[in-house]
């Protein structure tokens, strides 16, 4: 427990650093990919929505902190994205899939690597929407370069979350599956 606490520590700074530090050397058209958001992805589908809560609250709070832009949104949405994410393609509690085992349910989640880049998207997604909606409540008439900015963004931070999630799945040691106790 203790190693796996201070991995994701270690992840979460990380992430942090990569964020305000390499992202933007990395852009594309002049976009950054959301590395962070990325790097949460993983841990959601990973891990799972304690260590999403964890990792999303303090990149938030960490960028709140050294880049303020708009009156706490970083401290906010980094959380309320990552758990929407989170919500939508994390598994599901040992508990939660003996219920519907029960009931008779059967829901079929795809594969964890195709649910990482999902994850992403759709937190990406939320992301650049309340990024959209802020630039339009502040007088700026949306057009098609900002939405082209906000695919690229949500394109290009899939595809980072692809890539990475096979090294920081087997960092955090995903992979080995716990033997069963008699």
């Amino acid at each position: 427990m203790f190693g796996k606490l201070l991995k994701i520590t270690l992840l979460t700074v990380i992430a942090y650093l990569l964020q305000v530090t390499v992202a933007f050397h990395i852009s594309l058209w002049n976009v950054a990919p959301n590395i962070a958001l990325a790097i949460v992805s993983i841990v959601s589908i990973g891990l799972g929505r304690k260590y999403t809560f964890f990792m999303s609250l303090t990149i938030g709070y960490l960028r709140e902190i050294m880049m303020p832009a708009l009156g706490y949104i970083e401290l906010i949405l980094y959380p309320v994205c990552a758990m929407l994410g989170a919500l939508a393609f994390s598994d599901k509690s040992e508990r939660k899939l003996e219920e519907e085992r029960s009931s008779g349910k059967r829901t079929l989640m795809p594969h964890a690597h195709i649910r990482t880049p999902l994850c992403a998207a759709t937190s990406v997604m939320v992301y650049e929407a309340v990024h959209l909606v802020y630039i339009y409540l502040d007088g700026v008439a949306i057009d098609s370069s900002h939405l082209f900015r906000a695919l690229v963004d949500v394109l290009y931070t899939t595809l980072l979350a692809g890539l990475l999630q096979f090294p920081t799945r087997w960092w955090l040691k995903v992979y080995k599956v716990k033997k069963a106790r008699r």
